[in-house]
Formats: C-alpha cells, sequence, structure tokens
C-alpha cells in the first residue's frame, strides 16, 4: 500500500510541475506579446532600427569580418533606390539545379536607371544565398553628397 499511495504522490507532483511550467510559459508569451503591442502602438521607430543594422554593416569595411548573405540582401535593398551609391557584387555562389556549387558573375549596381537598378537587385537576390560569408569595402566618394562605392566579395 505504501508504494501505491507513493506512486500517486509522485504522479501528483509531478503533474502539478507540468501545470506550473505551462502557467508560466503562457504568461511569458503574454507578457512578450504586450511588450511588441506596446512598442509597435508606441510608434516605435523601425527605420531607426533598420538605419542602425545598415550602419553596423557598413562598419565592416576593411575589418576582415564576414558578413552573411541576408546582410548583403538588406545593404543593397536599402541602397537600391540611391543612385548615388555604387555597389559591386563579386563571387557570388550559388547552387545550379543539378546541386553543384556554382559561382556567378559579377552584378554591378550602378545605373541612373531605377529600373536597371532594380532588376540587377532582383538578380542578386535571386543568387545570393543567406549563409554564404562575404567581405565588404567601402570607398566614400563625397560625404556631401552620399556618394560611396560598395564593394561585396563573397569568400
Amino acid at each position: 500500500m505504501e508504494e501505491d499511495n507513493l506512486y500517486t504522490a509522485i504522479i501528483i507532483g509531478v503533474s502539478v510541475f507540468i501545470g506550473i511550467l505551462t502557467v508560466s510559459a503562457i504568461i511569458i508569451f503574454f507578457n512578450s506579446s504586450l511588450d511588441l503591442v506596446r512598442n509597435v502602438g508606441g510608434g516605435y521607430d523601425y527605420s531607426r532600427v533598420y538605419r542602425g543594422d545598415i550602419e553596423s554593416t557598413l562598419l565592416m569595411s576593411n575589418t576582415g569580418n564576414y558578413i552573411k548573405g541576408t546582410s548583403v540582401r538588406n545593404l543593397i535593398n536599402y541602397y537600391v533606390q540611391d543612385v548615388n551609391v555604387e555597389m559591386i557584387l563579386t563571387n557570388i555562389k550559388y547552387i545550379d539545379s543539378s546541386g553543384n556549387i556554382q559561382s556567378y558573375p559579377d552584378i554591378t549596381i550602378h545605373s541612373k536607371d531605377n529600373n536597371l537598378r532594380k532588376y540587377n537587385f532582383d538578380r542578386a537576390s535571386r543568387y545570393l544565398m543567406d549563409n554564404q560569408d562575404f567581405v565588404i569595402t567601402v570607398d566614400e566618394l563625397d560625404s556631401d553628397v552620399g556618394s560611396m562605392i560598395i564593394t561585396i566579395r563573397g569568400v
């Protein structure tokens, strides 16, 4: 009989523990959702966060550190409409239809025509792999105008 009581006590203890974990998880999820709603509802400046991400990517210039394909995609998406910024992407690796790794020819986004810039952006986005490593070099031509040449080379 003592084993039945011990077994019942263990079952009750485990059930209470799982119940407490479930309620805690619900409360944590609810609180994090409330924080998100407060930030969005309060006019949280996501463009400033996005600009901060772009600036931190540009700071990687000539450091020898790698950036990932997602950062490259964000960077070229940010500057695709800016005709003062020339972007050169080299050594983009992609996986072809037979599963082999190929290197795509250089893509240069430098035209004053926004449609051509958008076309080259779409072409680059199609072949960029999110996990490929890249190095970045930024040459600032005129800080008053904001013109620069961004060279992104796949490793």
